[in-house]
């Protein structure tokens, strides 16, 4: 019973943590992300459909530990965008 409200709670963070990142990226001049079969605009369903898979992935350690909670949550994410084919990409300086 614990656990589970750990585990709430660790959620509600992730959710947030994912969100962060995704504005403190999206907003980045050096990068940005990029799919060759959608358009820019796609994004932000993309990752909002990545962000609520991450939440739901399981963990990877039996034990709370916020810090991996958040690299986990945070490799999910990232994996999701993947996987939809978006990649990271530099931005060509002018």
């Amino acid at each position: 019973m614990r656990y589970a409200r750990y585990a709430t709670w660790a959620r509600c963070w992730g959710c947030l943590l994912g969100l962060g990142i995704s504005l403190l990226l999206a907003g980045c001049p050096a990068t940005h992300w990029a799919n060759p079969t959608k358009p820019s605009t796609a994004f932000a369903d993309d990752a909002a459909a990545c962000e609520i898979e991450a939440t739901q992935a399981p963990p990877t350690s039996d034990t709370f530990d916020y810090n991996v909670f958040a690299a986990d949550h945070y490799s999910a994410y990232i994996a999701c965008l993947r996987g939809k084919g978006w990649e990271l990409q530099q931005r060509p300086e002018h």
